[in-house]
């Protein structure tokens, strides 16, 4: 049976207003001009007045040599040009040295808002160096331990917008765990494929794994974890150990891979191994990366979760509205709900999802476009 699967979508999205007209000699003001859309709305701050212009942003990613990232920051610079807003990239190629500059670069650079991705211990130095340069936050992805928004003396961390990592490591696990045949022995033997040691991300989506492995040991199935490998979220280190996992437990028939980059890695040593993806080793994924998808259509991999590409987005709209006088949601940890897809969703996925592009409007969900908007992100189902 299909399942009607919820998706959380923050779209608090502006554009630009003009500034109140100059008086003449006599000192005589002119009325303020108030900026409309192409529907005739206004684009204004809280207190009525034209919503800001010029506002440029500052966005710091891990790496856009993985799919996923590229899929985040088209978003949110599709976003951007909607609302008027100028964004900064700054691409870490995988590099805490490059991070740590980019912090420096952006803070320094004149941004009146940062979007930071906490990968490599980076969220104190972030949130330290941008409260100096008087900049407000929004941390995506992978949140900073024992640091929350607006916490501790940092008044300049706006938000955390991410994925709910370890409700989607259990889904993750529970879907591999009802997917797999047990053995002779009536044992279902699995491997992992964990992401980047001590990652928040990494961390939270074992546990999630965690949590399903004893709910399904706990009612009396029989589950064998023959070995876990760290591919560290990208695919040819993922290729790499899962090929040592498998020659030294060929009994394995399921494999739990941490992200996209994984989950094609992992297929890629399946396959290079010479077994049947599929139907010899079953494999479940995150982050809904296109070619990993399309596996799940053509029933090469079991299953995949995610949708949090949009979080970089939700983050611009977020920081948009701040800025124009507009609260932050009530819990300012924000945790995106994960989109499930099997293998009889995908069809239904895609003709929502077009591209993977969410069917959203800006001047519905904005409150700089329509006041009455919910700060509080909406649901969308396929």
């Amino acid at each position: 049976m299909k399942k009607k699967l919820m998706a959380v979508l923050l779209c608090a999205m502006m554009v630009v207003g003009l500034t109140a007209g100059c008086g003449d000699k006599k000192e005589e003001t002119k009325p303020e001009k108030k900026e409309t859309t192409s529907s005739g709305k206004e684009k204004l701050q809280k207190d009525g007045s034209p919503a800001k212009e010029d506002l440029h942003f500052g966005m710091i990613l891990p790496s856009l040599g993985h799919e996923f990232w590229n899929n985040c920051l088209t978003l949110s610079e599709q976003v951007a040009d909607q609302l008027g807003v100028k964004i900064t990239t700054y691409n870490c190629e995988d590099s805490s040295d490059k991070c740590a500059e980019y912090i420096e670069t952006a803070c320094n650079s004149g941004i009146d808002g940062l979007i930071f991705v906490a990968y490599f211990d980076m969220g104190p130095k972030c949130l330290e160096t941008a409260k100096a340069a008087d900049i407000p936050v929004i941390v995506i992805d992978a949140y900073i331990p024992e640091i929350a928004p607006g916490e501790q003396g940092y008044d300049n961390y706006l938000a955390f917008i991410g994925p709910s990592d370890e409700e989607s490591g259990y889904q993750m696990a529970c879907a591999l765990f009802d997917g797999m045949e047990a053995n002779a022995d009536g044992e279902k033997v699995v491997g992992v494929v964990n992401g980047t040691a001590g990652s928040t991300v990494a961390v939270d989506r074992r546990a999630g794994f965690e949590k399903a492995y004893k709910e399904y040991t706990g009612k009396g199935e029989k589950i064998t974890i023959a070995g876990e490998v760290t591919g560290d979220f990208v695919r040819d280190k993922s290729q790499e150990v899962t090929e040592s996992l498998l020659q030294g437990n060929p009994d394995i028939k399921g494999i739990w891979a941490a992200n996209g980059g994984t989950g094609t890695g992992v297929l890629a040593a399946v396959q290079s191994l010479g077994y049947v993806p599929g139907e010899d080793i079953k494999i479940v994924c995150m982050d809904l990366n296109e070619e990993n998808v399309m596996s799940v259509k053509d029933g090469k991999m079991l299953f995949d979760v995610g949708g949090h590409w949009l979080q970089g987005a939700f983050a611009v709209t977020m920081m948009y509205d701040y800025l124009n006088g507009f609260d932050l949601p009530a819990d300012r940890n924000v945790k995106l709900t994960p989109i499930p897809v099997f293998q009889d969703d995908v069809d239904d996925f895609l003709s929502v999802f077009v591209d993977f592009l969410p069917p959203y409007d800006a001047e519905e969900y904005s409150r700089t476009y329509n006041p009455d908007a919910s700060p509080e992100p909406p649901a969308i189902t396929y």
